[in-house]
């Protein structure tokens, strides 16, 4: 399931420009031209302009707060959160530092310190919808859901057009088992945004949980056209594929996962439980090898290649994994019961 989605504000304030043919020579021109090139992806020559803005006028908080935002793509994160720091300092009667130091603090999952940003915000912007819609993730991330839900909702209310406030609200009633709910979110998320990957993938799972696995496969089919190297979304409509009987479609899906994300271990599994059904034991055991090595705790891969052990005589190891699978997912013991037993006669 895709998680809540954030973002970070700029200061996109634009000082006077120089005359065009001039090198910058006063901070607002290095400040404009950090605009330009952190506009364009250009993040190390935005990082010199903000930093020569700065060493000209000290006090300009705006260039604090871009710089930061730089560092923070970086992966200077020590560094985003000194200039964060600064312009709150600077500017303490502005909500642009505390809420993009607490989505620097959410990123780096502080939810405390992310709750208590977000707070000092909402105080000085309370009409904001965005501030509460990330005070909900923070808060969901750190588990208090109640509170998640009242701050989506308050971000529904002052945002009725926000496919994103619609969105992660439909991702807590989704984690809170509400699909009825999740799917009237997700569906509201797509009117507004109907190139939205996300909003397809999510209200896909939920048509799958709910016992639609067509309808599921419509929207995971419109979320692979629009973001076809997305990998969840691919495996989300593979295992859809593999309910409704397709395995060379869910194969392939599956394929893909892989050769986008190697280390995706549950596309290992799922492949190998496929090669299982067309009688191919040898490709089926290289993939629940491959997908225990990534992930020694996938119960599914270890009660499968149990069953492949026991099928060649190999009793030992297979009683290991199955044993081991049940420890892991203690309901997976009726379904497996009489194959411990067997290998018990066995001996």
């Amino acid at each position: 399931m895709k998680q809540p989605r954030l973002f970070i504000l700029a200061a996109l304030l634009l000082f006077a420009q120089a005359a065009a043919a001039q090198a910058p020579r006063r901070a607002e021109d290095f400040y404009n031209r950090g605009l330009q090139r952190q506009a364009a992806g250009d993040l190390d020559g935005a990082l010199a302009d903000y930093e020569e803005a700065l060493k000209r006028d000290p006090r300009m908080h705006d260039a604090y707060n871009n710089r930061a935002n730089v560092r923070l793509q970086k992966g200077d994160t020590a560094g985003a959160f000194a200039d964060y720091a600064k312009v709150i300092e600077l500017n303490p009667a502005d909500f642009m530092g505390y809420y993009n130091r607490g989505v620097a603090h959410l990123n780096a999952g502080s939810y405390d310190p992310a709750v208590a940003d977000f707070d000092a915000a909402i105080r000085l912007n309370p009409k904001l919808s965005m501030l509460y819609n990330n005070r909900g993730n923070a808060r969901q991330a750190k588990g208090d859901l109640e509170g998640a839900l009242a701050d989506y909702n308050k971000a529904v209310e002052l945002a009725p057009q926000s496919s994103m406030a619609f969105y992660n609200r439909g991702t807590l009633r989704q984690q809170g088992g509400e699909l009825d709910a999740a799917l009237a979110d997700f569906d509201r998320a797509l009117e507004i945004s109907p190139r939205f990957a996300q909003g397809y993938n999510n209200r896909g799972v939920v048509r799958r949980k709910k016992g639609d696995p067509r309808a599921a496969l419509a929207d995971f089919d419109r979320a692979v056209e629009l973001a076809p190297d997305d990998a969840e979304v691919r495996f989300n409509r593979g295992i859809t594929h593999q309910a409704l009987g397709d395995a060379e479609s869910a194969v392939a899906d599956f394929e893909r996962v892989i050769a986008l994300n190697p280390q995706a271990s549950e596309a290992y599994t799922q492949r190998g439980v496929l090669r299982l059904g067309k009688k191919d034991a040898a490709g089926a055991l290289a993939d629940f090898d491959l997908a225990i090595r990534l992930n020694p705790a996938d119960a599914i891969a270890l009660s499968n290649r149990g069953l492949l052990r026991l099928q060649r005589g190999d009793l030992k190891a297979a009683e290991q994994d199955i044993n081991m699978a049940i420890r892991i997912d203690p309901s997976l013991k009726a379904s497996f019961e009489k194959y411990l037993q067997e290998m018990k006669r066995r001996k």
